[in-house]
């Protein structure tokens, strides 16, 4: 595009050119002899503009109007990911609200159940303290008995160093109750570091079941 109007400058220079000799030959030759200089160069400047611009706004529309590139399709039988895609599963926190012997309990929901997410759940509510990890974590069937094997880190029994043998319970009670019912399991063994848990109130060597003595009932919504 950039040469073609360069060309029609020079044209029209060109033909002004013309038109300024044939003005000098119109004084010196007869009228009838030379054609009109003055309507040639008219013609022909614009007959030569309107072609080059004509051609130049033929080919910028046929660029506009050039059909785009189709969007880029998603391949057959791919959906698109949507909030529905990870279902996410409803668990229950115990906990102990301080001021009952009852357990307080919320929902709470999970992309995946796991051990660490159900200790990081029992940590916002004072459960478990700050820093306490869970080392390992096993599911077993044993004579149509689900049990649960917990080992926490030592963290967990300073923790319970600390309490009453009333705030013990509820630790003991809010662990136990949170992790049996998130794996639907019946019994649940507690240790630290690899070793039973013992602490100055209680020894927390058998497996820990729903209806053993420790735990606070009736457990309220």
């Amino acid at each position: 595009m950039k040469n073609r109007k360069l060309m029609a400058v020079i044209l029209v220079l060109t033909v002004l050119a013309l038109a300024a000799c044939g003005n000098r030959v119109e004084e010196t030759a007869a009228m009838d002899n030379i054609p009109d200089s003055e309507t040639s160069t008219s013609d022909i400047l614009v007959d030569s503009l309107e072609f080059l611009l004509s051609e130049d706004a033929t080919k910028t529309d046929g660029e506009e109007q050039a059909p785009e590139e189709d969007a880029e399709q998603a391949p057959e039988g791919e959906e698109e990911l949507t909030d529905e895609t990870s279902e996410q599963k409803e668990v229950t926190i115990y906990y102990g609200n301080g001021a009952s012997e009852m357990l307080s309990s919320e929902k709470a929901a999970m992309e995946q159940v796991t051990a660490e997410k159900l200790i990081e759940a029992l940590l916002r509510h004072n459960i478990v303290s700050l820093g306490t990890k869970v080392n390992s974590f096993e599911e077993e069937d044993a004579d149509g008995v689900k049990r649960l094997k917990l080992d926490l880190s030592k963290t967990f029994r300073e923790y319970l160093k600390t309490m009453t043998q009333e705030g013990e319970k509820i630790i003991i009670s809010s662990v136990a109750a949170t992790f049996l019912e998130a794996y639907g399991a019946e019994e649940i063994t507690i240790t630290v570091e690899g070793k039973a848990l013992e602490t100055e109130h209680a020894s927390y060597e058998e497996p820990i079941r729903l209806s053993s003595e420790i735990f606070v009932a009736p457990i309220a919504e």
